[in-house]
């Protein structure tokens, strides 16, 4: 294996690594380390029909809307890499992504959508980021939510937040893991 081909291997566990950056961020709404994970100037996020413009309004809209939200995890699945330079990249990202979403009455909703983000990536200050994301939708399926908390079989079970409160910022120690301001 030659040096190329080594640092061909790091630069697409870099991008790897942005991309499960992003869901944690999304997730857990620390919106700071979101901002973090484009690129200065990043031109576009387009997330269809919800957002599409500067990267830097996406996240002010996020702010926005996610805080309604009960919780949601993005899952990564398939991901194909391929870079186009030293410092350039694109990807397609699968995501199964979950939003447990307010309903009539203080009832909740699911909403589990498949989707691709056709990303494009840069490299900057040594570390990879966003340069530019599309969301496209492959499939969208809606229904009544079936958490209950006050179950018996959850109430030892620490239950997943997306703020501050989250027990990953208790249990993990590395400063990736810690919470942004």
């Amino acid at each position: 294996m030659d040096n190329d081909h080594i640092r061909s291997l790091i630069d697409k566990d870099g991008i790897r690594d942005l991309v499960l950056c992003y869901s944690r961020a999304v997730d857990r709404q620390d919106f700071a380390f979101l901002r973090t994970l484009y690129a200065p100037g990043a031109m576009e996020d387009d997330h269809g029909g919800g957002y599409s413009g500067p990267a830097e309004g996406y996240v002010d809209w996020l702010i926005q809307v996610m805080p309604r939200l009960g919780i949601t995890a993005h899952g990564v699945q398939n991901h194909l890499i391929v870079l186009t330079g030293p410092d350039t990249a694109e990807g397609e990202v699968y995501m199964t992504a979950y939003h447990r979403m307010p309903a009539d009455g203080g009832e909740w909703t699911d909403l589990v959508h498949g989707m691709r983000y056709l990303d494009h990536y840069r490299k900057w200050d040594g570390r990879w980021v966003f340069a530019r994301r599309t969301v496209t939708l492959d499939w969208k399926q809606v229904g009544s939510c079936c958490w209950d908390p006050l179950s018996p079989e959850l109430r030892k079970v620490a239950s997943g937040t997306h703020d501050g409160n989250d027990a990953s910022y208790r249990v993990l120690e590395h400063p990736l893991f810690a919470r942004r301001t």
